[in-house]
């Protein structure tokens, strides 16, 4: 047996012993200690697809990918304070009677959206809070584009999108292609409140060609792009991105940049206004970057960006490949929670996004125990468990205030900003730490491997969550559905999880599309994949309006839901009832032993299936 496959049996195995569908969280300590032994022993090439339980496909993003294509050509007037644009967005067909653009500016700063063509013919629209609305001319045309030119003023304020202190940070500053759900119904954006950035994004490729006035110096969501100088003291940058949730700039004359290559190649560009700044964003950042692409995979991006805004400016925000912070964050050393707090968004928000106004818990809780790993990497036990303790007084204090509350909440239903951050910030956290601690670091480090593998591009929540850590488990698993919804008074319990069984026919293993598993400590098996596999036939009988099995000399009858099944019209006991899953009929393993009359043998610690054929093997055990 080749290492690779030794490696793959034995962490199959290995995680798999000892434990049933009740009572997992009691065996945790010893399989993660078992599997951490046996991962040790294997590179990360090793281990993607070597693990045959883990071929399910992931599930459809909650945003329909139509894959647009931004070729945007834009102008900084610094001046009249406003950047004047046009765009083409080319993307599929979405077969809609209507195509809708969200506009994310402010009530009292609105975006001018001048016009909209389509092959050089205007088109009317409708302009909303959120969104513009026009009929859809594609026809039958499985791709369009529609030109766009539009004219945005830049609040002079610390806004998220803004100007203060000649720093210019600009943020969803043009018209974005709309967001459908994988029905093809358009997502209402959410309006903006006082706190969160609640908007749905829709991944993209960008042409952008971004004109200022010279000696301005940019960071951006895709490196420092080329410059090529223009006449008037102006100069060009062209940035050429892929699979960006967003794009965004921030840059100002002032402006300092350096960049340092951390990782595999990842370029990051840290800019500030001054250099001393600059050498101390650099240690935590090399410090981050390394602690984050253990836990959670290298970033899939070449270039990302740290950019410092001015003194009373928004505190801390994260949009594509950028983590942006306020000057003031250097009192209290605020700095080393919030700079690596907003570099984890870089993978969750980022690279795996999520409906922010509805599960906003998602990348929220996921950044804020990130931010104790950074501090257990960087200072030891003590700092990480004092913010662990932090998060737990804000969950018992929110359990006290707000009882009726969830971590699914919108963000527009939280009744205080205080109830919103202990939600999704603390209690978020914690939810994450839990998990962490019931099922071992390695195996943790494997499930959100799998999220980003799985999930890059994509918008998630709770079930994709639950599929990539069922699959790194070997198995299936209910956490994040059932504990996002539970009240805030509820204390986080253990995984729900049928592990699944490996099945043996004739000595030869066999993995079928849906797994056999254990449930209420007994396996079931796939009835049609596994008894064809055995030269059984499996068919519906209209006459009698079961299910009829036929081969080894017996013709059996059975149904969904009793416990027993019909052997030349006797009644044969199977002693758990037959079930469905995913429109799959699941035979005990009974079923094989005593309707059939084939000698089977279910190994619990093991957790395998052995089935053996009379014609095959002629006696049992062979």
């Amino acid at each position: 047996m080749k290492k690779i496959q030794q490696t793959s049996l034995l962490v199959c195995i290995t995680i798999l012993i000892l434990f049933g569908s009740a009572g997992i969280v009691f065996y945790w300590p010893t399989i993660s200690q078992v599997l951490a032994e046996a991962m040790s022993k294997s590179t990360g090439e090793e281990q993607i697809g070597a693990d045959p339980f883990s071929y399910d496909p992931p599930l459809p993003s909650y945003v329909k990918d139509l894959h647009p294509k931004y070729h945007i050509q834009a102008e900084l007037h610094t001046s009249d304070a406003k950047i004047a644009g046009k765009m083409t967005v080319e993307f599929d067909n979405p077969k809609t009677k209507d195509i809708r653009l969200f506009v994310y500016d402010y009530l009292w700063n609105r975006m001018s959206v001048k016009s909209i063509r389509y092959k050089d013919k205007p088109l009317a629209f409708d302009r909303e809070t959120t969104a513009i609305k026009l009929s859809n001319p594609f026809g039958a045309e499985l791709r369009g584009a529609l030109a766009i030119e539009f004219e945005n003023p830049v609040p002079r304020r610390g806004t998220r999108f803004g100007v203060k202190d000649d720093i210019w940070t600009l943020t969803t500053w043009y018209p974005m292609l709309g967001a459908q759900n994988q029905q093809g119904k358009w997502y209402d954006p959410p309006l903006r409140i006082d706190y969160g950035d609640p908007f749905i994004y829709h991944y993209a490729d960008y042409d952008v060609t971004f004109v200022s006035p010279q000696g301005y110096n940019w960071v951006s969501s895709w490196g420092r792009g080329v410059s090529t100088p223009l006449d008037g003291s102006r100069q060009q940058v062209r940035y050429q991105g892929k699979k960006l949730l967003n794009f965004a700039l921030v840059g100002s004359p002032l402006y300092h940049v350096e960049t340092i290559t951390l990782g595999q190649n990842l370029s990051v560009d840290i800019a500030s206004v001054d250099k001393g700044n600059i050498e101390r964003i650099k240690t935590i950042a090399q410090s981050v970057f390394p602690t984050y692409a253990d836990w959670y995979g290298n970033l899939p991006y070449p270039h990302v960006a740290i950019a410092e805004t001015s003194t009373g400016t928004t505190y801390a925000m994260e949009y594509a490949n950028m983590a942006i912070f306020k000057r003031d964050m250097y009192q209290r050393n605020l700095i080393d929670h919030w700079l690596p707090h907003e570099i984890a968004h870089l993978w969750w928000y980022n690279s795996v996004a999520t409906l922010e106004a509805t599960h906003g818990w998602l990348d929220e809780g996921l950044v804020e125990v990130s931010v104790t790993h950074y501090l257990q990497n960087r200072y030891g036990n003590q700092a990480a468990t004092s913010l662990l303790d932090e998060y737990a007084s804000d969950s018992q204090r929110l359990g006290q205030r707000y009882p009726g509350g969830k971590l699914d909440k919108p963000l527009q239903k939280f009744a205080t900003e205080e109830e919103f951050h202990w939600t999704w910030y603390s209690r978020g956290a914690l939810l994450f730490d839990h998990l962490r601690r019931q099922i071992g670091d390695e195996a943790y480090k494997q499930f959100l491997h799998k999220v980003q593998q799985n999930y890059h591009g994509s918008v998630i929540g709770a079930e994709h969550l639950d599929q990539a850590l069922g699959q790194a488990l070997r198995g299936e698993a209910v956490y994040f559905r059932k504990y996002t919804q539970a009240l805030n008074t509820t204390a986080f319990g253990p995984v729900q999880f049928e592990p699944y069984v490996t099945t043996f026919i004739n000595g030869m293993s066999f993995y079928p599309s849906i797994p056999a598993r254990v449930t209420n400590q007994t396996a079931y098996i796939p009835l049609r994949e596994v008894g064809e596999r055995m030269g059984l036939s499996v068919e519906w009988s209209k006459e009698k309006q079961m299910i009829e099995v036929s081969g080894n000399g017996r013709v059996v009858y059975l149904k969904e839901g009793d416990s027993f099944a019909w052997v030349a019209g006797k009644r044969v006991d199977l002693g758990k009832p037959i079930r469905s899953i995913k429109e799959r009929t699941m035979v005990p393993m009974a079923f094989f032993r005593l309707a059939m009359d084939f000698e089977s043998v279910y190994d619990a610690q093991e957790r395998t299936v052995k089935i053996v054929t009379r014609k095959a093997s002629g006696k049992a055990g062979e």
